[in-house]
Parts: structure tokens; sequence; C-alpha cells
């Protein structure tokens, strides 16, 4: 690893830089395996993949696709229960990037806080923690291996080249 460069962020920030550089890695690669299951799942149409994930509507109609690639039992279980929690970490994930971070003097840890994006934005305070990062960006790398695995099948078995 290359010491040349220092950190760029305040200290009370620098615990937190190999977590989230982990996190964005891990996010990203989830992501794109994402966009390589959706369309597979629209028969390799990249194209509509993306309008799928760029929709408001985006999670629940890549919940619909998934009840139709034939999965039963504890394959479609999982594939559901995975694209619902991807959602929710998502949104974790957009607060610790988009948010404004901090430090907390008081409690002597950093903090964050951020704007809803609803037609009434709310404000929302975090107080993240470095374990709680590395969680996040290890369930990321799940996401990635699932949604790997399954582009993987639906791709083989329609006979298109791996």
């Amino acid at each position: 690893m290359d010491h040349s460069e220092p950190n760029l962020v305040d200290e009370h920030f620098q615990p937190f830089v190999r977590p989230l550089g982990n996190l964005v890695i891990a996010f990203a690669l989830a992501e794109a395996e994402l966009l390589d299951l959706v369309s597979e799942m629209l028969g390799g149409d990249e194209i509509k993949a993306v309008a799928v994930l760029k929709s408001r509507d985006s999670k629940e109609r890549v919940l619909s696709l998934a009840q139709l690639i034939g999965l039963g039992g504890y394959d479609l279980e999982e594939l559901v229960s995975k694209i619902e929690s991807f959602w929710r970490d998502k949104e974790d994930r957009n607060r610790l990037i988009h948010d404004r971070w901090f430090p907390n003097l008081y409690e002597r840890r950093v903090a964050t806080r951020g704007l809803t994006r609803a037609k009434e934005p709310k404000e929302i305070f975090g107080t993240p923690t470095i374990e709680e990062v590395w969680s996040l960006a290890r369930r990321f790398q799940s996401y990635d291996d699932l949604f790997s695995h399954r582009a993987y099948v639906l791709r083989r078995d329609r006979g298109a080249t791996v």
C-alpha cells in the first residue's frame, strides 16, 4: 500500500476511510451485478434493465421480475429477501455517502445529518460506527455474490454465452 498520500479528512473521520472505501466499491460491484441480473431476467436486454432500475418503482419491478424467472421454495425466498434488503441497505449507504458528516464533540464520535427526498423533507441524524459501515460493506458483497450467481444461472439456462 502506498502511504505517500496523506488522508485528506480530519482526524475524526480517518477511522472511516477504509470501511467507507470498501463500502463504495462493494456497493458498485453489487449494483453492477444487480443490473446484470435484471438484464438476464429480461432476456439479456441491458437497456430495458437500466430503465427498470432507474424507475421510481424499481424495487417493486425487480421483485415482480424475480417472481417470473421460475424459482421456487428457498431459492425464490432468498432472492426476494435479498432484493428487499438490498434496497434497505442502499438507503443506509446513501445516507452515509450523501449526508453531511461532522464531529459530535459531546459524545466523542462522528454524526451525520441529512434531509429525506420526500415531498415534505425530514431531517435525519445518524451516528454511524466503523463496525456498522464494515457490516454494510459485507452485506453488499453478499448481494454481489447472489446476484452474480442468479444472472449466471439465467444466462446458462437460456443458452446464452456465459
